[in-house]
């Protein structure tokens, strides 16, 4: 019995002790929840104050032309793109000056608040164009207009255009330059209606070009178109004087060439009636129309076309010559014989006028009122047209005591439709 009370005093406190343990490790939180178990100590860490970072701004750059260059309070900081654009990114607030810069081009500078105003600049340079000016002028003092010849005020102009784009001092001096390009081909284009045989072809080309040329500068100006078709229709119809009058009839369709081509005249035709229809005061595109048509055996148009020539201009000799070959060929011999004394007022030594009076004289004296066959009628009031300066002109007496069959008249091409039966004979 001792024994047993040894070993219960004994084993009590250990047991109390399992009991605690066990008791502690099943224990609860205030909310009723078992308390986890923590794994491992952790390191709560502070939070650090972040730095305050300074306010910035992108500025955008737009600019006319492109390409041009942009400074940053007097620093060079970058150009433009093809499409006038650049952007400086983070820009701190604050005053900045902004100049823009490009050669031809007079400087731009404005300042620039950054924070308080809009971030997008526009900057629009104003072209310097004295010493250009300068320049044109000098060309055009020296006649140089156009090409060939390099430098010239045509070339020039358009690379003024090409960099500096259509602007009004651009705009006025393109109509300074065309009006003196013009200026070059009207005394030809005149001339060629009151003496055709005295102005080269050579001339008609240039004054062709030039002509071309204005028209380049002033598209829709229809007093220079006018006077350019003239000036191609007036290249064909010598083109093919030169190379002869085809013997094959004319096609309706279809333009001439300088081949001799019958169809020659046609395009001529088409040229001078386009000229017309653009500017129908245009006396040269009257007259050589005229002229065609009397060639085409076509008097009654031609009479028609010479009338209007003599009231627009008055003085020239070659369309009263021109109307009394109409009337000859139409066997309007007495009103033949006005106009070619009509054109011997003005120009009193015209071979072709006193000539034609003869013929006139003739025909009516016979009585011969028959209407000759086309091809027969132009030759009749185109003969003798090559009238050189060493020939002598046959003079009316002359004429009046030789019979038709008896009378030495040269039958050959069209060559010079401005001269209207020319008799002459050799001194």
């Amino acid at each position: 019995m001792s024994q047993k009370r040894f070993l219960t005093a004994q084993l009590t406190p250990v047991i109390v002790s399992l009991l605690a343990l066990c008791i502690c490790a099943t224990a609860q939180d205030p909310t009723g929840r078992p308390t986890e178990t923590k794994k491992g100590k952790t390191t709560v860490k502070k939070p650090t104050k972040a730095e305050p970072q300074p306010i910035t701004v992108t500025l955008t750059v737009l600019t006319n032309p492109p390409q041009s260059t942009v400074l940053v309070n007097g620093e060079e900081r970058g150009v433009t793109d093809a499409e006038g654009k650049v952007q400086f990114e983070k820009l701190a607030l604050g005053h900045y000056t902004i100049e823009v810069r490009k050669e031809g081009y007079g400087p731009m500078l404005r300042g620039f608040e950054a924070g308080t105003e809009s971030p997008t600049l526009v900057f629009k340079l104003e072209p310097k164009l004295d010493d250009a000016v300068k320049e044109f002028n000098s060309l055009v003092a020296a006649g140089k207009l156009a090409g060939p010849e390099t430098p010239n005020a045509f070339e020039f102009l358009e690379k003024l255009a090409t960099q500096y784009g259509e602007r009004s001092e651009i705009a006025q001096l393109r109509s300074a330059l065309s009006a003196r390009l013009i200026e070059t081909a009207t005394p030809v284009i005149a001339q060629s209606g009151m003496s055709w045989r005295t102005v080269t072809r050579e001339q008609m080309v240039r004054a062709l070009d030039a002509a071309t040329n204005s028209l380049a500068l002033k598209k829709d100006d229809t007093r220079i178109q006018a006077e350019a078709a003239y000036l191609r229709g007036a290249i064909a119809l010598r083109d093919w004087q030169v190379a002869g009058a085809s013997a094959e009839p004319p096609k309706p369709e279809g333009s001439g060439d300088a081949s001799g081509n019958i169809r020659g005249p046609a395009a001529a035709r088409a040229e001078f009636e386009n000229a017309l229809k653009l500017d129908e005061t245009l006396a040269a595109a009257r007259y050589q129309l005229g002229v065609v048509l009397l060639g085409s055996g076509e008097a009654a148009g031609a009479e028609a076309a010479f009338s209007r020539v003599t009231v627009a201009e008055p003085r020239w000799a070659s369309a009263y010559v021109g109307l009394g070959s109409a009337f000859y060929g139409e066997g309007k011999f007495a009103e033949s014989i006005a106009a070619y004394r009509k054109a011997l007022e003005i120009e009193a030594n015209n071979a072709t006028a006193i000539a034609g009076i003869g013929l006139a004289r003739d025909e009516g004296r016979e009585g011969r009122r028959k209407r000759h066959r086309p091809r027969d009628e132009a030759r009749s009031c185109e003969r003798c047209a090559s009238f050189e300066p060493g020939d002598r002109v046959v003079t009316v007496k002359e004429q009046e005591g030789l019979d038709s069959r008896g009378r030495r008249v040269q039958e050959g091409n069209i060559n010079e439709p401005s001269e209207f039966g020319v008799s002459k004979q050799r001194s």
